[in-house]
């Protein structure tokens, strides 16, 4: 045994998620979560992780190493290996200052910190870990200037850095380019059979490659099916889209010669595209390459280097206040879980997008509205609060939030990752029943193709690499 839970459940901001689990991890197992987006995956394995106590005086969790002296559960986390969004944004915020090479190295022993003197063997070990995972070019980086993806990646490098028990992973796979997903499959494979590993993801794919012995569904408040040896996955694969070509509508967004700096460190050099009416894009790109930040300039949230070139939103993008093209540019991306104020509920969040003000909106939604939030499984916790929603059932709010009334150009960042495949199916059903002449561009490395298959129309395949931003065909 390595860790187990004994009538354990679990709340979040007061509320009840999961109650009367019982589980047990031995040395090998490799369990895969299942559910929908909400139903409490992430919450399941914050408590395994200890992120999470139980609640109650009834529940129990023990691990292997509870008798082991002057250990409690803040020591238990050296033996614990973490990935999470979670733990991203609580690992970013306090290391804000440190490079990816001192974070790594400050974690030699399980710890957060570092106050100790450094040991060349710990120096020596993280050199290595750096050169076979191709991140030499990172370990100079502030973590406030990485990407999510980098950032993900960081906690994966933490994650292998030295042999744990336990190997809890939510969506390990999220917003990581295909070489690096590579290289994270392949670590997966090669986890100790003194170990154990528990994750869930979204990416068929990559999941069907990685041998389960058992697997978790939770719906309801609870866990299920606990099936134990003869796991087997059956996803199916979808076919890569149709040829690739450039849109000839209207003009929407002009961009031309342009540098483009974030967090002062420049992100594109001579950058030049324009978006059309009617355009359908995938984005691709190595983590850190700018994707993020290409959708970020068609939002309209930065300009471009003074005297670098130039940035021009015209035909149904004219607009002068950017009020007014945030409005017409909606945008489904990770940096808009902090948008808006905590006290907003769900309802509220929905209804900001009909009235087009962060602070003057209806306190109902509309008929159609409401049938919106019901093809997203939305409309079941409308009163509850935006900001203590899971990573899922926010981005299933941003979808909704889009697509409650018509507009000129959709961007989604990375949207996709967190979506079940019902959820996913949703949002790809929307997508197909725009307007011809809106344009959408999704930044993705996960389910490419099932994407570009999914909208049934030509799509255009654009990439960034080293600061420049070409068409692939």
């Amino acid at each position: 045994m390595i860790v187990s839970l004994r009538n354990a459940s679990a709340y979040r901001s007061g509320r009840p998620v999961l109650s009367g689990i019982d589980l047990t991890l031995c040395a090998g197992d490799r369990i895969f979560v299942s559910g929908e987006n909400g139903a409490g995956k992430s919450t399941l394995l914050a408590l395994l992780a200890a992120r999470l106590h139980p609640f109650g005086s009834e529940g129990r969790r023990d691990y292997a190493w509870d008798h082991l002296q002057g250990e409690d559960f803040r020591s238990s986390r050296k033996y614990i290996a973490y990935v999470s969004r979670e733990e991203q944004h609580r690992a970013q915020n306090i290391h804000a200052g440190s490079t990816l090479r001192e974070f790594l190295i400050a974690h030699s022993d399980g710890a957060d910190f570092l106050y100790r003197e450094i040991r060349d063997e710990d120096r020596d070990r993280v050199q290595h870990l750096l050169s076979a995972w191709n991140t030499d070019h990172l370990s100079d980086r502030k973590l406030r200037t990485l990407s999510f993806g980098e950032m993900r990646l960081a906690l994966m490098l933490r994650a292998m850095s030295f042999a744990r028990r336990l190997y809890v992973f939510d969506e390990p796979f999220t917003s990581l380019s295909p070489q690096v997903l590579e290289r994270v499959i392949d670590a997966l494979k090669t986890i100790s059979q003194q170990s154990a590993l528990i994750m869930t993801g979204h990416d068929d794919e990559r999941v069907a490659r990685l041998q389960f012995t058992g697997v978790l569904h939770i719906a309801a408040g609870r866990v299920h099916e606990r099936r134990k040896s003869g796991i087997s996955f059956s996803f199916q694969k979808s076919a890569d889209g149709a040829a690739l070509q450039r849109s000839s509508g209207e003009t929407l967004i002009r961009c031309r010669g342009a540098n483009f700096y974030h967090d002062f460190n420049r992100i594109f050099t001579d950058l030049s595209f324009t978006l059309s009416t009617g355009a359908r894009i995938v984005l691709t790109g190595e983590n850190g390459s700018g994707k993020s930040t290409l959708l970020r300039i068609m939002h309209g949230d930065f300009y471009p280097e003074f005297g670098s070139g130039s940035l021009e939103f015209v035909g149904p993008l004219a607009h002068s206040h950017k009020a007014e093209l945030w409005n017409r540019v909606q945008i489904v991306a990770a940096s808009q879980f902090t948008y808006f104020p905590s006290y907003m509920s769900v309802l509220n969040v929905l209804a900001t997008r009909l009235s087009g003000s962060l602070y003057e909106y209806p306190e109902q939604l509309g008929a159609e509205a409401l049938r919106v939030a019901e093809d997203f499984s939305v409309a079941n916790f409308l009163s509850r609060r935006f900001a203590e929603l899971s990573e899922g059932e926010k981005t299933r709010v941003l979808m909704t939030r889009a697509f409650l009334l018509p507009a000129p150009v959709y961007l989604i960042d990375e949207g996709f990752v967190a979506l079940s495949e019902t959820n996913f199916k949703a949002a790809l059903e929307h997508l197909t029943g725009l307007a011809s002449e809106a344009a959408v561009v999704i930044a993705a490395n996960e389910r490419i193709g099932a994407v570009a298959h999914g909208l049934k129309t030509t799509v255009t395949r654009w990439h960034i690499a080293d600061g420049r931003l070409t068409t692939l065909v």
